[in-house]
């Protein structure tokens, strides 16, 4: 497929991706950055609404086992389209529903049909871009995470102190809805741009091509891939669901109080992509070694935390902020640019779902899980749990730089 070339045609496309991408967190982490209100406000247990979020993880890593797959064989934008306007509408069932039985149903299909966002997406920039413009606009996207989860937890404050947790899923479910049909005008008329006078690119196989390299050859190098993004996913979403209950229950802050403190977190997790890719770049240019050094410096952080942190604040917010940064950088070596390597055998998105299946599958595990774990042994048990599985995850990128080594990377 023919690539777009001219500075404005691909700061456009990068705009349109960005604001979709940065979308879906609206209608994703509201939940999270809700869950303290949720709480106090409708009786619900730390349990009960663990197995909400958790409904969404494995439903989000379920579909992203398929998503990558479709998006390889179909047109990817249409996808993503899709998901954007289906999330929205369940996300106005969910400011309207109450119990946890109806949020676990509601939540759960949110999963599904978000996990048509991020693999269709990277195949749409892999269609449309070329090798170089391709790389900078992923590692640029990483920073819908941070920006994405900045805004959830911002707005999410501000609907709690308005009165009520469910204006924040009225407000991502309208802003979803606006960035989908946004996605679809812009993107189709920046594919027939791309048809008509776009430069031609044979770095990649277009849509609907066959694969042909087997997917057998490449899957065994990248099981210790799969293990590492496994524990990013059960670190980063565990930081981030439970630590504004850690901080109301550890410090006796009310619920909203407690979210906008966490707002700070995504502001300086932005730094966490770009000083991953300045190691990257500069120094190490393995995305598994890079990985690895951010997941050991994540569990020097949870272990002061576990140590110090419980009493007191500030080395609490100190080390949130040490062990989500890295886990930012983490997620953008392996979820965004390690895919890429594959980029010439028609498997960036294949295996962007599948890598992004295993985070979530991780995810899952953390809703309930360390929501049991708190209520069975405490926030120190949490803490003490975080600092091992970051030392895990570095062992298991240690693992990788080995194994991928008889596949693509140097």
């Amino acid at each position: 497929m023919k690539k777009l070339y001219t500075p404005a045609s691909i700061y456009l496309f990068f705009g349109i991706c960005w604001l979709s991408y940065f979308s879906t967190y609206l209608g994703r982490l509201n939940f999270t950055a809700s869950i303290a209100e949720m709480q106090a406000a409708d009786g619900l247990s730390k349990t009960a609404l663990g197995q909400v979020a958790s409904a969404f993880f494995i439903a989000y890593g379920a579909g992203q086992l398929c998503s990558g797959f479709l998006a390889d064989r179909l047109p990817p934008h249409l996808l993503v389209g899709g998901g954007l306007l289906g999330s929205a509408a369940l996300n106005a069932g969910m400011a309207l529903s109450h119990g946890t039985g109806a949020m676990t149903v509601l939540w759960g299909l949110n999963g599904l049909i978000q996990s048509l966002a991020w693999a269709p997406l990277v195949r749409t920039v892999v269609d449309l871009t070329s090798e170089t413009h391709c790389a900078r606009i992923c590692l640029h996207l990483a920073t819908t995470t941070p920006a994405g989860t900045l805004a959830a937890y911002g707005i999410s404050a501000a609907c709690i102190a308005l009165g009520s947790w469910r204006y924040s899923f009225w407000f991502g479910a309208v802003f979803m809805a606006a960035a989908g049909v946004t996605w679809l005008l812009i993107v189709g008329s920046l594919r027939r741009v791309a048809r008509q006078n776009g430069l031609p690119d044979t770095a990649s196989p277009p849509p609907g091509q066959a694969v042909s390299h087997p997917l057998r050859a490449v899957l065994p190098a990248l099981a210790p891939v799969a293990a590492a993004v496994f524990l990013h996913g059960l670190l980063k979403d565990g930081i981030l669901t439970w630590t504004p209950s850690y901080l109301q229950e550890n410090f006796g802050f009310p619920a909203a109080i407690s979210v906008a403190l966490t707002l700070i977190v995504p502001v300086v997790n932005l730094s966490g992509v770009y000083l991953a890719g300045a190691v990257q770049t500069k120094w190490l240019r393995n995305e598994a070694s890079t990985a690895l050094i951010f997941f050991a410096l994540c569990g020097a952080g949870a272990g002061l935390w576990w140590l110090a942190g419980r009493f007191s604040l500030p080395v609490t917010l100190a080390m949130l902020l040490v062990s989500t940064t890295c886990m930012t950088s983490v997620s953008t070596m392996l979820l965004s640019l390690l895919p890429l390597r594959y980029r010439s055998l028609g498997l960036t998105a294949t295996l962007t779902g599948l890598l992004n299946a295993a985070t979530y599958l991780g995810s899952a595990v953390s809703g309930a899980g360390f929501g049991a774990l708190s209520e069975a042994g405490g926030w120190g048990a949490v803490l003490a749990v975080w600092c091992v599985l970051s030392l895990a995850g570095a062992g298991a990128c240690a693992a990788s730089k080995l194994s991928l080594r008889r596949t693509i990377l140097p």
